[in-house]
């Protein structure tokens, strides 16, 4: 079925009937609705990816994830699924890891001709900028970016995220804290770390005990061992999955009470947190509104791709739950 076509059922010219189906204002509202009636009746659907290569826009935003088995990735990638429907763009997803480079998979996703590229990155943050640079892809980092080079990003405060964790177990009595780290060099978890190192001090308080491990369970709870051993009263740990590991750990290996003998923080507030088997203290980075102003500024750089960088910070929260309820030892 072609615009020819639909033009002779609805009485106008071929270029009419591409001008109303792509929403040129010029085209009156009662001829677009006749071109319409046409296209439906002939079951005509126009080709937006050969549309897209004549106009130099497609309306497909790359979106690359580097980490499927993070709850907070998975979450923030159906939001930025949804999210982008509703703005009329499509999203092509691609996957980085370790076993594929960056710049193999932005060369991949320049074949198909992408407006833009979203990015939850860390921690392959600098290899997809630079990749994105080369293949001229305007981007947007989901994350803080502490490079050099030029960048959007909408992120969270994450050195704020610690400071609430810190604050909010100290309130709760405990006076001997841990952090439990990634292992992944981004800067995301050295800020979370800073953040509650920074608050721990405002009140004389520091962090006797550090662990760290890959953003894994297995790996985490397997770490989770040697900070059992002789447990702080807190621990704050740089992301949900840390967190789930250490709560399992403490109570199924090392048979302490969650909380009771050991209170248990984490970072992104994601569902599992609030199911009753864990009942997760967590911090909320506003992943809603996070992706929204990622999409938002991918669909103004597709507009134009010179526009200047802006980065972007949305402010966390603390959900309080019964991680970190104050043991009965702890009442004053």
């Amino acid at each position: 079925m072609t615009t020819i076509q639909v033009a002779a059922l609805a009485g106008a010219s071929p270029s009419t009937v591409s001008r109303a189906l792509s929403g040129d204002p010029r085209i009156t509202e009662a001829t677009r609705q006749r071109v319409l009636a046409a296209a439906d009746e002939l079951g005509y659907r126009p080709n937006l990816i050969a549309r897209g290569l004549k106009n130099r826009a497609t309306g497909i935003i790359g979106v690359v994830v580097t980490d499927l088995g993070s709850f907070y990735h998975a979450e923030a990638l159906r939001l930025l699924v949804d999210e982008l429907g509703e703005n009329g763009l499509a999203p092509l997803v691609f996957a980085c890891h370790a076993r594929q480079s960056a710049d193999a998979v932005i060369a991949r996703m320049a074949g198909y001709q992408v407006d833009a590229v979203i990015a939850l990155a860390a921690p392959f943050d600098r290899e997809i900028v630079a990749s994105c640079d080369r293949s001229r892809k305007p981007l947007v980092l989901m994350n803080r970016y502490p490079g050099p080079e030029p960048v959007s990003t909408v992120g969270g405060d994450f050195d704020r995220g610690g400071a609430l964790a810190a604050g909010h177990l100290i309130a709760r009595g405990a006076r001997s804290f841990a952090y439990f780290a990634g292992e992944d060099g981004a800067q995301i978890s050295r800020d979370r770390e800073a953040g509650f190192l920074r608050r721990l001090a405002e009140d004389g308080l520091g962090c006797r005990a550090r662990i760290s491990s890959v953003y894994s369970y297995d790996a985490a709870r397997q770490a989770a061992a040697a900070l059992l051993a002789d447990p702080p009263d807190a621990v704050f740990c740089a992301n949900d999955t840390l967190a789930f590991a250490l709560i399992d750990a403490a109570r199924h290996d090392a048979g302490l009470r969650v909380p009771g003998d050991l209170m248990v923080a984490g970072y992104d507030n994601t569902t599992l947190a609030a199911r009753p088997s864990y009942d997760l203290t967590s911090i909320d980075q506003d992943l809603p509104e996070l992706v929204a102003r990622a999409v938002r500024r991918a669909r103004a750089l597709a507009e134009d791709p010179a526009a200047a960088p802006v980065q972007d910070v949305v402010l966390p929260r603390l959900v309080a739950r019964g991680t970190t309820e104050r043991p009965p030892a702890m009442e004053t």
